[in-house]
């Protein structure tokens, strides 16, 4: 009898013990996440844009080691999930092949061009300077960079087509305008070429592309080969040679 009384003391003891422990957790978590609240709330506007500096200097600071794994780990979870290192060393590698060796940064600055969140970076590469804009999210989570320089449409045009086939989504999306970027990550890229071969069958290739005169846009038509027919593909670009529209048109009867 007396060791029954002993281990329902233990017991009770046990209990009183865990109960003060949760109510201590109890009464210390909101405490904790509104000290969190106050702290988010007094980051004023600068320290946000500074921080998002700071993310986009250590993503080019990684590329330029040759660390891309590391480069990786400055972007999103919704973007990184569809890039891998190997994809990114791919992208800086054609960068240094049209540009020569990295030199220097002449101007990094945090802005309000696009988001709160976005910041230019002039560089200075072997045989030009050249901007990028990089944008990021309320994590200062890189969602997208892009590169502003004048490029060939045609080749980019190919590029987009090559990347959906060889599955680079995120590879396919870099080449958006960034309003574009807003619309499609690049899960819905994925969702709508899959959507494409559903109705058109296995892809088989692409012809040579071809520069079409619109007035007042840039336009580039690819054409398609699917298993159960061919499609024409096209795609609009801005005065940056960026894409910023995507689409199948209807032939005329």
């Amino acid at each position: 009898m007396k060791y029954k009384i002993t281990t329902l003391s233990n017991l009770s003891l046990c209990i009183v013990l865990f109960a003060s422990i949760f109510s201590g957790a109890t009464v210390n978590s909101p405490s904790t996440k509104a000290i969190a609240q106050i702290a988010q709330a007094q980051e004023t506007k600068e320290d946000k844009l500074a921080k998002a500096g700071e993310a986009t200097i250590g993503m080019f600071d990684a590329l330029i080691a040759g660390e891309f794994e590391q480069a990786r780990g400055y972007l999103s979870p919704s973007i990184k999930e569809y890039t891998t290192a190997a994809q990114i060393e791919q992208q800086w590698q054609k960068i240094l092949d049209n540009m020569g060796a990295f030199v220097e940064y002449k101007k990094i600055r945090p802005t309000t061009v696009f988001d709160d969140y976005t910041v230019l970076v002039s560089a200075r590469f072997e045989s030009i300077i050249t901007d990028f804009a990089v944008t990021l999210d309320s994590e200062r989570q890189i969602t997208s960079v892009d590169f502003l320089w004048i490029g060939n449409i045609q080749e980019n045009a190919e590029n987009f087509v090559d990347a959906l086939a060889d599955g680079n989504y995120a590879t396919a999306r870099s080449l958006f305008a960034p309003k574009l970027k807003e619309n499609f990550l690049p899960e819905d890229l994925e969702q709508g070429w899959q959507e494409v071969l559903a109705e058109a069958g296995s892809f088989k290739g692409r012809s040579e592309s071809k520069r079409v005169e619109s007035s007042g846009s840039d336009l580039v038509l690819v054409n398609l080969e699917f298993e159960r027919e061919n499609r024409s593909l096209m795609i609009i670009f801005n005065p940056l040679k960026q894409i910023v529209g995507v689409d199948f048109p209807e032939e005329e009867e």
